[in-house]
């Protein structure tokens, strides 16, 4: 099997390269822009790629905050370009979309693929639109296409804003004997390490799956008691969030049907 990577510098496509590479997979990373439809192409037609993963987004929610025209363009017009580019192609590669838990509106229950979708924020709506793209796209070109909305993940080699990294400078730079003010302390979210979603998404590549998946842990985790267990020292935690907190947490059974697990 040939795999084709876009996205591949960020923490899921490292990942992702790493646990192909051990299992002897031969991959190509994507270098270019994928908002550049003619270095898709090239890239396509020297690969002869059994499966394409297409990790490449704009993601950080201040990044896509400050410029939601430019997540817009990458996330729903670089996945556009993509499935173009596919769907001329004579072999047709399965295609991976990763999408995200921000499609949906937080609930108290779990939430399964059929949950009404609801973007609240600009990089929710950008990856509802490019699930939009995937599925009117890849049905004509005859691509057949699994679109993943993967939960919140963690890794040690994440940097900038996301939440492992903010927590790890703080612990590192403030007096921990104070209270700690933490922005949705009371919130809960579905938190996994990211080689375990990866390796997930690896899983329904070799099962060829077709639709729409949930991926995550299927369980809930307060961010206080997350926070909590990576201090070097007990916290003083106080929310610093107002109104009710949120739930994001995945109805993994048709992830778990699909693997067979």
């Amino acid at each position: 099997m040939q795999v084709g990577i876009t996205g591949a510098r960020g923490t899921l496509g490292r990942i992702l390269q790493a646990q192909l590479g051990a299992a002897g997979v031969r991959f190509d990373c994507f270098a270019g822009d994928v908002c550049r439809p003619e270095e898709l192409r090239a890239w396509l037609l020297s690969g002869g790629f059994d499966a394409i993963v297409h990790f490449a987004a704009l993601v950080p929610t201040q990044s896509v905050q400050a410029n939601p025209a430019r997540a817009f363009q990458v996330n729903v017009g670089g996945t556009a370009n993509l499935l173009a580019e596919l769907g001329a192609l004579e072999k047709k590669p399965w295609f991976f979309y990763a999408s995200s838990s921000h499609v949906y509106q937080p609930q108290s229950a779990p939430i399964s693929e059929t949950a009404p979708v609801a973007p609240i924020n600009p990089y929710g709506l950008s990856k509802r639109l490019g699930e939009q793209v995937v599925e009117a796209s890849a049905t004509a070109a005859g691509v057949p296409y699994c679109i993943g909305r993967i939960f919140s993940f963690y890794h040690p080699t994440q940097t900038g804003s996301f939440l492992y990294p903010s927590l790890q400078r703080r612990f590192a730079t403030e007096d921990l004997a104070r209270p700690f003010r933490l922005f949705g302390a009371e919130d809960v979210r579905d938190l996994s390490l990211a080689d375990d979603l990866v390796a997930h998404v690896r899983a329904l590549m070799g099962k060829q799956a077709t639709g729409l998946v949930n991926i995550g842990s299927g369980r809930g985790t307060k961010i206080s008691d997350f926070t909590q267990s990576l201090a070097p020292r007990r916290l003083q935690i106080v929310n610093a969030s107002e109104g009710a907190p949120t739930s994001l947490v995945a109805d993994t059974a048709r992830l778990r049907q699909l693997l067979g697990s």
